[in-house]
């Protein structure tokens, strides 16, 4: 016995005879397309900030600190920003404030003595125990692990103006005598921020980063301290802390400042310009890539002897552990079968056919029905076993 397959199998040949006209027309839909996701995507790239650094007055997302110096700007306040001590200069320090931005970084005793020693106003935006102690050693940090808004409870006008602002993560101690003016207290006396009067200038800490963040500044009374605070002098020179910076503020007799110029010799917009070179080159590729179109149906034109498809499906069927469908299959069989031995019309019933069955076996109508529609076998040994049951009762209805 012998069965001819037509199980599809897709040509190259066909797939070249579906390109024509469709994938002429369809190339300059794609072509248009293409260019304007392109466009979207280049103008996206472009139109996002650049600077991503927290508390960096370039830095336009919630983390930055952009909104403070375009109001300080518009109030007739110079902003700038230097990434290095070694960088920052200062020509008139009585009329600038020294901005210390993270300055939770500035861990190194010369970095500190440097700033220390800056003869002016210096707002320093988080903090450390070594620069608490460096500034006045009756102070230190503590954290806060229950952010709370507290009020200003200190006379400083800045901070009354403020009324309130959040504490939170670490905050500033006492830990003797000092004569820091300490603002913003919260819960076992951890305060937000410290004013120290020195010869040189005043000193004022705010350990909470997120008063001067964008996101924030609308919050309680984050707006009036920040911008009383940076805005006291015409000029500001905004330091942006990090990890890699080891040099000193200009000026420090005990370490000379030492840092490496990394000039950028690209010209503006290159990155732009590489991006959208990248793009083009991609959607090119896709315009002239090769493309084999629809896949097409043909008759497979092989004739396979039904007993060896049978035994291929059993295999697959093993080794896929599909206990539950070839059972479900060698049921459906029989029942086929034993229903046109008993002339049973293939629209009756699971009840009429258990009916019949039972009428021609004599078997109970309970055990019938667990043979033809009883549960599907976990494992091959059950199988067997309902294969074996299936024989048997096909067996009984041809001798009947």
């Amino acid at each position: 016995m012998t069965a001819t397959s037509t199980a599809p199998v897709y040509t190259v040949a066909a797939k070249r005879e579906s390109l024509g006209t469709k994938a002429s027309r369809g190339k300059w839909w794609f072509i248009g397309f293409a260019f304007v996701v392109a466009l979207v995507v280049i103008i996206a790239v472009t139109a996002r900030p650049t600077d991503y650094r927290e508390l960096s007055i370039d830095n336009s997302t919630d983390t930055g600190s952009r909104a403070v110096a375009q109001i300080l700007r518009k109030e007739g306040v110079t902003v700038r920003q230097f990434d290095a001590l070694a960088r920052v200069h200062i020509p008139d320090p009585a009329t600038t404030t020294l901005v210390v931005a993270g300055a939770d970084y500035l861990e190194s005793e010369a970095q500190i003595r440097s700033v220390l020693g800056y003869e002016g106003d210096i707002l320093f935006i988080g903090t450390n125990s070594t620069l608490m102690a460096a500034i006045d050693p009756a102070l230190d940090t503590s954290a806060s692990f229950l952010p709370e808004t507290v009020e200003a409870q200190c006379e400083n006008p800045d901070a009354l103006a403020a009324e309130q602002v959040r504490v939170e993560f670490i905050g500033i101690i006492s830990t003797g005598a000092t004569s820091a003016e300490l603002c913003f207290g919260g819960r076992s006396d951890v305060f937000g921020m410290a004013v120290v009067e020195t010869p040189k200038g005043t000193r004022t800490v705010v350990s909470n980063y997120a008063i001067f963040e964008n996101y924030a500044l609308v919050n309680d009374g984050n707006a009036a301290l920040a911008l009383r605070l940076a805005g006291k002098r015409e000029n500001v020179a905004w330091y942006l802390a990090d990890w890699f910076d080891d040099t000193v503020l200009s000026g420090d007799p005990g370490e000379p400042p030492t840092f490496e110029a990394n000039p950028d010799f690209l010209p503006p917009g290159f990155g732009t310009a590489l991006y959208a070179l990248g793009l083009t080159a991609l959607v090119a590729a896709f315009w002239r890539g090769r493309r084999f179109g629809p896949l097409a149906v043909e008759p497979l034109p092989v004739v396979v002897p039904a007993k060896e498809a049978t035994r291929g499906r059993a295999r697959l069927y093993r080794r896929a552990r599909a206990y539950g469908r070839a059972t479900a299959a060698l049921r459906a069989s029989t029942a086929r079968r034993i229903g046109l031995r008993l002339g049973v019309p293939r629209s009756t019933d699971r009840e009429g056919m258990v009916s019949a069955v039972e009428r021609a076996t004599g078997r109970p109508s309970t055990e019938i029905a667990r043979f033809l529609y009883g549960p599907a076998p976990t494992d091959e040994a059950q199988m067997i076993e309902i294969v074996d049951q299936l024989d048997m009762l096909e067996r009984e209805v041809h001798r009947s």
